[in-house]
């Protein structure tokens, strides 16, 4: 800002960050009085720096009122991280031997607001799959990763995400009420994997698990999809742990 020196200016970056990184690394919305005692800060200058991280969309407030989530900006910030992350050998190598496992194409991706962007993805060997690219978009509501990262998030960026977005149906099996979603999120959080069964394309289905940073909140997912006829949900299953292996080595090549 005008008018500021160097150093005033790095101090209030840092403020920034670290407000960032509170509300970051929070299972749960943070409280204006939780985050003025862990930063030691004077309330009209929490307040401001709170505001302009709100108006950048790079945190959310809240019900009640003065308490604070991860906002799509700053999602979109971590996705794309991830996703220069993704382009070294590593990540690449471990998705080939899941490729290799299941014969079936394998992808990673993560939740940029109301779509899942796919960060990586390697193609199995059968000619009849759904033909897309690293970078592709696809709905959230519809999709495995999708709906697992969905079901992971606070519940007021749920409900913000499920009323902001147009639940088109797809196939007669696309969850297209906020009700039927909420439902699924709930099993999701009680198994631990999500399915898509044929929700976005007929005759496909999908499995994802979540990739988990160090405190266990999911950054992205790992997924295989494949034709129904060859992947129904008992067959899909049966890579689950080999699926939740390779997101753990996945995270730790990531440093997370």
């Amino acid at each position: 800002m005008a008018g500021q020196t160097p150093g005033e200016r790095g101090s209030a970056l840092s403020k920034a960050v670290d407000v960032l990184r509170l509300v970051a690394e929070s299972e749960r919305a943070v409280g204006l009085a939780e985050l003025a005692e862990q930063l030691e800060l004077p309330r009209p200058t929490l307040h401001r720096v709170l505001q302009q991280l709100v108006e950048e969309q790079l945190i959310l407030r809240a019900a009640p009122k003065d308490r604070y989530v991860v906002g799509p900006k700053l999602t979109q910030l971590s996705g794309n991280a991830l996703r220069s992350l993704s382009a070294q050998p590593p990540v690449r190598a471990i998705l080939n031997e899941l490729v290799a496992e299941s014969q079936e194409t394998c992808n990673v991706g993560v939740l940029d607001q109301d779509e899942v962007v796919y960060i990586e993805r390697v193609e199995g060997i059968s000619p009849l799959r759904l033909q897309l690219q690293i970078g592709s978009r696809v709905p959230f509501h519809c999709t495995a990763i999708g709906k697992l990262l969905a079901a992971e998030q606070h519940k007021n960026v749920r409900t913000r995400l499920l009323r902001a977005t147009e639940l088109e149906r797809f196939t007669e099996h696309t969850l297209s009420s906020e009700t039927a979603l909420e439902e699924e999120f709930s099993t999701i959080r009680s198994e631990g994997f999500s399915f898509n069964n044929e929700e976005f394309v007929e005759g496909l289905s999908a499995i994802a698990v979540a990739i988990n940073d160090g405190a266990g909140r999911p950054v992205a997912a790992l997924s295989i999809h494949a034709l129904h006829v060859r992947m129904p949900k008992d067959k899909a299953m049966s890579y689950l742990t080999s699926m939740r292996d390779k997101a753990d080595r996945i995270a730790e090549a990531w440093s997370l």
